[in-house]
């Protein structure tokens, strides 16, 4: 995780002097060190506790927009604390949202199931599960995805990222041609006594048909993001491995 991270870092940041980096790189694993604490209280902690750690809510009238019986696909990068955009959407009407399958299949249920208290539905990676997606949208529902996760072979295209090009996966263009949702990019910044939850627009070109041009304002938004809080963003991700290609985390 040390490795990767300073290596994605390097790669993002080439201008950045060394020592920059390397405080940049502390701080970046403290702050994943703290999503993973954090994610065991988010689960079980009451409603009224999460709310009064949401301190200040941007951008949140796109959710009352009139999308025309349009669902809204809300991207959620792995920035700040994701898990509790799970309860906030939840709280705002009927939520579907994708997870990625744990690794430790014993304590798969046990996440999911404190996940879903507040409302929303997981729906594993699998074609059952994409199907409700795509059938949730159609209903004018909310579903949420993780767009920065490195997608299966065949499931991606390359798109620009941080100068660099970088694997991009192609589930929310698949989802947003099919169907005509909406799309915005949301994040929780973590701040002092809580969290800041944004909701950010996207280019109208991610609702191109052609599935680079799409994943090019996709990254676009996640940058935008880090933009706020560097340190925030999970750059462990091996996300400018090209398939096939030089490795660059060698």
């Amino acid at each position: 995780m040390q490795r990767s991270t300073s290596r994605n870092l390097e790669l993002a940041y080439p201008r950045m002097n060394v020592m920059e980096r390397r405080s940049l790189a502390i701080e970046s694993l403290r702050q994943t060190a703290t999503i993973y604490a954090e994610s065991g209280l988010v689960w079980h902690w009451p409603s009224a506790k999460i709310d009064r750690c949401l301190l200040a809510v941007h951008g949140s009238d796109v959710l009352a927009d009139d999308r025309k019986g349009n669902g809204m696909l809300m991207l959620v990068p792995h920035f700040g604390n994701w898990e509790v955009l799970s309860y906030y959407f939840a709280s705002k009407g009927p939520l579907t949202a994708l997870y990625e399958n744990r690794r430790i299949q014993s304590v798969e249920g046990d996440i999911n199931a404190a996940r879903e208290r507040h409302g929303g539905r997981l729906v594993p990676p699998t074609q059952a599960g994409l199907r409700t997606l795509l059938l949730a949208l159609r209903r004018g529902e909310l579903v949420a995805v993780l767009p920065d996760q490195v997608p299966a072979r065949g499931n991606g295209v390359m798109a620009a990222f941080m100068g660099r090009d970088a694997l991009t996966g192609t589930l929310s263009h698949r989802l947003i041609q099919k169907t005509g949702a909406r799309v915005c990019l949301a994040t929780a910044m973590r701040v002092h006594g809580g969290f800041e939850v944004w909701f950010d627009p996207l280019d109208e070109s991610v609702y191109d048909a052609d599935p680079v041009t799409s994943a090019n304002a996709i990254n676009a938004g996640i940058e935008m993001a880090i933009a706020r809080a560097p340190a925030q963003y999970q750059w462990e991700y091996k996300r400018f491995r090209i398939p096939g290609g030089p490795d660059v985390y060698a």
